[in-house]
């Protein structure tokens, strides 16, 4: 899943087609937070199966359901992104690791949630070789 994603993205902006992407972002317009340089913002046609599941699941960890959503995709060195993102989380966010996992092509993925008493974020990130891929939603109470 891992492979085909990062490729069907190589393939559209190779393209120049703006069917995948929709533009470079300095901001979440999820969370607010800032972002790292270079992160891409891709559609809702973008979200695998597998993400959808995934990103659900993690919700439900919190009593909840995904209400809103954001695909950001980032190349470059995974564990430099990881710093930048991280860093930029505010303070008042409670941060904890989900489940480890692997997906059936072999790739990894870190499911999380950030939390404060009044908003709730549940996310996974799918570290590539050279790139990563940030999903994660607002969590609203089922």
């Amino acid at each position: 899943m891992r492979n085909k994603l990062s490729l069907l993205i190589a393939a559209a902006l190779l393209m120049g087609s703006s069917a995948l992407a929709t533009d470079f972002v300095t901001e979440s317009n999820l969370t607010g937070f800032q972002l790292p340089k270079g992160a891409l913002e891709l559609t809702d046609d973008d979200f695998a199966p597998e993400m959808v599941e995934l990103l659900d699941s993690t919700a439900a960890e919190l009593g909840g359901v995904c209400k809103f959503h954001e695909l950001l995709f980032w190349e470059g060195k995974p564990a430099a992104i990881t710093a930048a993102l991280n860093a930029k989380i505010p303070k008042d966010f409670k941060f904890k690791e989900m489940e480890l996992g692997e997906l059936e092509d072999g790739s990894s993925y870190q499911q999380f949630v950030m939390t404060t008493p009044k908003v709730w974020y549940a996310g996974v990130w799918f570290p590539g070789e050279a790139d990563a891929i940030l999903a994660w939603c607002s969590v609203v109470k089922k």
